[in-house]
């Protein structure tokens, strides 16, 4: 990719940063959050977002053959459940439930973030083979499922007010002042730009994130398992099995002999879901943000004083002062006197209201100066201290005033202020500065000018992107392009607009507008053998090893099913072993992964069964020799798991019989484009 005169700031997203941002003081909403195993924005506040269908491929997916052997046969275990799907037009929606939309940035940002994921643990797993594999599916379900509960949430009116979004902001550690260990609008601004959203747009998706958890507390709330569930599932997750395995490493494949260009060609053909590229567009990109323009406005320092001196003139900078005060009225100024003297003197309030005959004080409980009717006393109770008692000419009279609370906020000092206050003049100056230069753009094309030319004109930025996929991935190396990936109107204008016409200007962000040319399309296509040979050769190899050795397994699981002992049959078959343990459900050791302690689970006992097992290349055949019951008796972490999965289970039923109440309707060609799928056009 080649950019023209600007570089615009990298905003790609940091995950750690991310994880950091914000921490929610309840671990319950903690743990309903975990158990969703839905994409949201306070995933990774909490650090948990852990779904049962990625975890599943994550283990798969430590080796390339996983992707050709392995995970293909596991896909329909991935979803959560399955939907039945109206393939239609759905506006720039990727998928409508109800009056819900999820957006084709949703699924493709969702889509990357997962597939990247795969790849810190397998670098060479790319997002064709992982969809392929089932995972864009998944993501669709997923999504799909969070819209169902957003659109019921919203019918039933629930909502998260402004100070619960302000609140997990205000408390992000990330959003800290090192200094006085308060929010700082400063380093809020700065994270919002490094990772590409925009305040609005964070905190939309922040409230909408809310609105569902709170539906989902409400529907979980007092959900207790029964009793004998309760017992019937920890024997179940409690149960143990003994297995021996006839372990068949991939060295007894022997050698293979490379393939020539007619073989792997037809491999790629036979396999053509892993080797198809997608389809390819080049831009020209003219765009102008506000929030870009504004770092290269120089504030005037005097500029940013007078601003601070207004506001702290005005009371913007802190919250009001309060007060919690107590009026006696008083006949003349000598009682109000005596009063404040007894107050002094430590006597309580209700002792001299009796002593002195003249009834309950007035009280006056949190309020702001202006609140106060009598505007002589509200001055007075304003400039006495908590505990602090005075006799006050009001303008009915003599009070004697008590002030039981006093809540004097500290106004901050300039220096505090003076990055805050820079950062909004600049935007300020940066809005003046996009609507002058588009002005100049527009009377530019309606002259007759190209886009590179009334960019110039107008001073606006202009950027090359050399080919790349619908969902903003560089054909070349095959890395994101990050300045693009969240801004979902750019990416529908690019993959909407047809080769060689330019599409609308369009605003995008706060206050951004944007406009592009698609110069070259290069459609979806089977991938040259020359550049996939290393990777469709090492394929291609694996799955000759992999038939090789199903024909071992074959044999020997034919020898056990007549009775023969493993270790007989491990005798004959130089290279192989048999190694035992005993395991509870979940639980791996050694070659033990979970591919063979899940097909040993699923198992009758002393039944000859194959497997994978190890780094998941080597095979075994094996058998169950002893199955354990668990305990019926629960103690407290195994009864706190049955209760999460019991809510599971439940979230779950929501969710499916929400579908089944809503219109679902999917725009395959947006969905296509958002998961980078080949055939998208």
């Amino acid at each position: 990719m080649t950019r023209e005169r600007y570089q615009p700031v990298p905003r790609g997203a940091n995950p750690v940063r991310f994880a950091q941002a914000v921490a929610l003081p309840a671990a319950r909403t903690t743990a309903r959050v975990r158990r969703l195993g839905q994409p949201s924005l306070l995933q990774p506040f909490f650090r948990c977002y852990r779904s049962s269908m990625l975890s599943t491929i994550r283990n798969l997916a430590r080796s390339p053959i996983a992707v050709l052997i392995i995970i293909v046969p596991v896909v329909a275990a991935f979803a959560l459940f399955g939907i039945n799907d109206i393939f239609t037009g759905t506006g720039n929606a990727v998928a409508t439930v109800g009056s819900e939309r999820v957006t084709l940035q949703d699924v493709s940002r969702t889509m990357q973030r997962e597939v990247r994921r795969l790849q810190m643990e397998n670098p060479r797993m790319t997002q064709q083979e992982a969809d392929a594999a089932g995972l864009g599916d998944s993501v669709i379900n997923l999504l799909v499922a969070q819209a169902a509960i957003s659109a019921q949430a919203r019918e039933l009116g629930i909502a998260a007010t402004d100070e619960q979004v302000a609140e997990i902001i205000q408390s992000a550690p990330a959003f800290q002042s090192v200094f006085s260990n308060r929010f700082d609008p400063a380093a809020y601004n700065e994270w919002l730009r490094q990772e590409g959203w925009t305040a609005n747009t964070f905190e939309a998706q922040l409230r909408a994130d809310l609105r569902r958890q709170q539906f989902v507390d409400a529907a979980l709330s007092g959900a207790t398992p029964p009793a004998l569930f309760s017992q019937l599932r920890a024997r179940y997750q409690g149960e143990t099995r003994t297995i021996r395995a006839l372990l068949i490493p991939p060295a007894l494949a022997g050698e293979v002999e490379a393939p020539d260009d007619e073989t792997l060609q037809a491999f790629i053909a036979e396999n053509e879901a892993f080797f198809t590229l997608p389809e390819q567009r080049r831009i020209t990109l003219v765009r102008l943000d506000p929030q870009l323009v504004s770092a290269d406005v120089a504030v005037d320092e005097a500029e940013l004083r007078e601003l601070y001196d207004m506001r702290r003139e005005t009371g913007e900078l802190s919250e009001a002062p309060l007060r919690t005060f107590l009026q006696w009225v008083t006949p003349d100024q000598q009682t109000a006197e005596n009063i404040v003297e007894r107050l002094e003197a430590g006597e309580d309030p209700s002792a001299i209201s009796a002593a002195t005959g003249l009834g309950d004080p007035v009280r006056l409980e949190g309020v702001e100066q202006f609140a106060v009717p009598d505007q002589v006393i509200g001055q007075a109770a304003f400039e006495m201290a908590q505990g602090e008692a005075r006799a006050v000419r009001g303008r009915l009279g003599w009070r004697a005033v008590y002030v039981q609370a006093a809540n004097d906020p500290e106004i901050p000092d300039f220096e505090s202020m003076a990055d805050e206050l820079r950062t909004e003049l600049a935007g300020d100056a940066a809005e003046y500065r996009v609507l002058d230069a588009l002005a100049e753009f527009e009377d530019q094309r309606g002259r007759g000018a190209t886009l590179e030319e009334a960019a110039e004109a107008a001073g606006m930025p202009l950027e090359r992107f050399d080919f790349m996929t619908p969902d903003a991935f560089e054909i070349s190396s095959g890395s994101p392009l990050m300045s693009l990936i969240r801004e979902e109107a750019i990416l529908q204008a690019a993959t909407a607009t047809q080769e060689g016409f330019e599409s609308d200007l369009t605003e995008f962000g706060e206050g951004g507008y944007f406009i592009l040319r698609v110069d070259a399309v290069r459609p979806s296509e089977l991938a040259p053998l020359a550049d996939v040979r290393e990777q469709a050769e090492a394929f291609w190899r694996l799955r000759q090893i992999d038939d090789r050795l199903q024909e071992t397994v074959t044999q020997a699981l034919s020898r056990a099913e007549a009775g023969e002992s493993l270790d007989a049959i491990a005798a004959s078959i130089p290279g192989t072993r048999v190694e035992g343990s005993t395991l509870s459900r979940g639980q791996t050791a050694g070659p033990f992964t979970q591919a063979l302690v899940g097909a040993a689970f699923r198992a009758r006992e002393n039944t000859p069964f194959e497997a994978r097992a190890g780094d998941q290349r080597t095979r075994a055949v094996a058998i169950v020799t002893a199955i354990t019951p668990g305990a019926s008796e629960l103690d407290s972490a195994t009864r706190r798991a049955i209760t999460e999965g019991y809510e599971n289970d439940i979230v779950i039923a929501l969710e499916r019989a929400l579908l089944d109440n809503y219109d679902v309707r999917i725009n395959a060609q947006l969905r296509d484009a958002a998961l980078g799928r080949s055939d998208a056009e």
